[in-house]
């Protein structure tokens, strides 16, 4: 996960063993709502233990009593979930307060975007629009591309992408760009507005299509299957040039 979290006006700073449990909790606590306030999304154990040079154990530990205490909420994959990184259940906290509030954030923008376009069709291509943009950003934000294969580039994008945001991808296929998305971050408001699958439709084509210079200008062929496995979300993702390779050799 490898989206950079700029610090916060207040800075946070590594915890020193002479600092207390709350002490090290509440700058913690911070650096999740920073991290929220500036991706949308949580953060696993393994990213507060780096950022705060203390073990992913030590992290873990002071995560679980924020949840205890309130202040943070804990998302991890089904049982059977694996993680697509480190073959093991994916687990994310964010505050409390920034998961609810972003609950109701998407569903005032996806109330605002059908009142602005009462055609069904106009207001898919602006969701898919609005996704595409998002998901470029947040492949410029990765900072996963650099010096790499473009194939490998762009999936690593993609997984570490959507673990962060809350999606807990898992591969469907050892090496394949085929993935079950087995939590979603916006479940809650997903029946009442189905409209934010077209939004990560286009957040994932944003993704492809900004995760390697040599991507920029193609356009990426991306599918995905709302809640059509136990597992959940099916996804398949690739970019036109590696489609139009294939064809070639056909």
């Amino acid at each position: 996960m490898s989206q950079k979290i700029q610090p916060s006006k207040q800075g946070i700073h590594a915890p020193s063993g002479r600092r207390s449990g709350e002490e090290i909790r509440s700058a913690i606590l911070d650096h999740l709502h920073t991290a929220a306030e500036q991706t949308g999304a949580g953060l696993t154990a393994q990213q507060i233990g780096a950022a705060f040079g203390i073990h992913p154990t030590t992290a873990r530990f002071h995560l679980e009593r924020l949840v205890e205490q309130g202040e943070a909420v804990r998302q991890r994959t089904d049982s059977d979930g694996q993680s697509a990184v480190r073959g093991r259940p994916a687990v994310i906290y964010s505050p409390i307060s920034t998961n609810h509030a972003r609950e109701d954030m998407i569903s005032s923008l996806c109330s605002a975007l059908e009142t602005a376009c009462p055609d069904a069709d106009s207001r898919g291509r602006a969701a898919l629009k609005a996704g595409q943009v998002w998901g470029r950003t947040l492949a410029r934000q990765s900072g996963a591309n650099a010096e790499k294969d473009v194939s490998s580039s762009m999936l690593q994008t993609l997984l570490n992408t959507l673990a962060t945001l809350g999606f807990a991808p898992v591969m469907a296929e050892p090496d394949s760009s085929s993935l079950f998305l087995t939590a979603c971050p916006f479940l809650d408001s997903v029946n009442a507005h189905p409209i934010i699958c077209t939004i990560h439709l286009g957040m994932v084509q944003g993704i492809v299509e900004g995760s390697s210079k040599t991507a920029r200008n193609k356009r990426a062929r991306v599918s995905l299957e709302p809640l059509s496995s136990p597992k959940g979300c099916f996804l398949k993702a690739a970019k036109a040039d590696n489609q139009s390779k294939r064809r070639a050799k056909q």
